[in-house]
């Protein structure tokens, strides 16, 4: 992608994609001309698309934190209102829940709801007008669990620099620096991680809601860091601990100016530990990462990719402590940052629309 010496590259207006996507003509079945309607239509929530904004921010410092589960109820009764369903979608990880306006909460709900998104690392509501309160209320709630982070390199809407949009639309050249579905240059698009770990403070509790998704594809899957920890041998537990992790974002923040995108923040490098304890539960957490995180501190590269590569692949390997969400119009997916990692599927058709918004927030130094 170019970039030219302002400092906010917009996207096309809607007048200009009706009339690009006006003249290509799309033969299939009923969801392929459904498809096609919604792409000349333009973007549902134009409001939400990105912009490019390269201003500078004061680096993060470390504030005191306060986990808002702490003050929660064990029963999570002002989560669970009279009316509202929920279910596990595995036993190890994952609730969905029915009958719950995330927008309504009170302040002791979401208190609830942070208890609970520690306790089974991701929840899952249906139906949501959350994505139609605005981006003032969005980020009211979401600043409910700490401060909100901003991206260091990615786009979000105008005047809303701590949400980070997420938009696929083959039909829009403006985005054509990102990799477009099934032409990712590995065998499979999986890339476990978590968001932002070499941030002194990295993001816990993540509100990620759907405008527009594929019919079918475009999921997000989830692995419990968790529940991966306990499977693993007491006396292997022992040669975790104290081991700490060397994390740094200069590899994204580098490639982010090399492409003439924006470097909101100074490169990071922190050390975080491998076997991190949520505040609130109590649980230790395998805290290993794709991306962010580069080496056992103290380790020589061949011994830090040994353990790596074999903590990895627990993970990967880990089926049944992992679930996918699958996106629709209105969903909402919470988790816990700390407690679980995951992963964007590439694997939806190259002629189809993906509108998702991210909103982090931070959380405590990982001890």
């Amino acid at each position: 992608m170019s970039y030219t010496t302002t400092t906010v590259e917009h996207l096309p207006s809607q007048e200009e994609i009706i009339s690009k996507v006006s003249r290509l003509r799309l033969v299939g079945d009923q969801e392929t001309k459904k498809s096609d309607e919604n792409a000349r239509a333009g973007p549902k929530y134009p409001a939400y698309l990105p912009v490019w904004d390269k201003t500078k921010f004061p680096d993060w410092e470390e504030v005191p934190y306060t986990d808002p589960g702490s003050r929660a109820t064990p029963d999570k009764r002002n989560l669970f209102t009279a009316g509202s369903t929920h279910r596990q979608v595995t036993p190890a990880i994952g609730e969905e829940i029915e009958g719950v306006q995330l927008s309504q909460l009170t302040k002791e709900g979401l208190d609830d709801l942070a208890l609970l998104a520690a306790e089974r690392g991701l929840l899952v509501f249906r139906k949501q007008d959350f994505k139609d309160i605005g981006p003032d209320r969005q980020k009211e709630i979401v600043s409910h669990f700490g401060r909100l982070h901003i991206h260091p390199t990615m786009g979000h809407p105008e005047g809303h620099p701590e949400m980070h949009v997420v938009y696929r639309d083959p039909k829009d050249s403006t985005i054509s620096r990102y990799v477009k579905p099934n032409e990712v240059q590995k065998i499979s698009s999986v890339s476990w991680h978590a968001d932002h770990v070499a941030e002194t403070q990295p993001p816990g509790i993540t509100f990620f809601f759907a405008l527009e998704a594929p019919p079918a594809g475009g999921d997000t899957i989830f692995a419990s860091a968790t529940e991966a920890y306990n499977r693993l041998s007491d006396e292997f537990k022992k040669r975790l601990e104290g081991l700490l992790v060397v994390h740094t974002n200069k590899g994204m923040l580098d490639h982010s100016e090399a492409s003439g995108g924006p470097v909101r923040f100074s490169p990071k490098e922190t050390l975080h530990p491998l076997i991190r304890t949520h505040p609130v539960t109590g649980e230790k957490i395998l805290a290993i990462h794709g991306g962010h995180a580069t080496r056992i501190y103290g380790y020589k590269q061949e011994e830090s990719d040994y353990l790596f590569n074999f903590l990895l692949d627990v993970l990967a390997k880990g089926h049944d402590f992992q679930t996918r969400v699958h996106y629709e119009e209105g969903t909402v997916a919470v988790w816990d940052n700390r407690t679980v990692l995951h992963s964007a599927l590439y694997d939806f058709k190259g002629d189809e629309r993906r509108h998702v918004v991210r909103i982090a927030a931070m959380a405590e130094k990982p001890v």
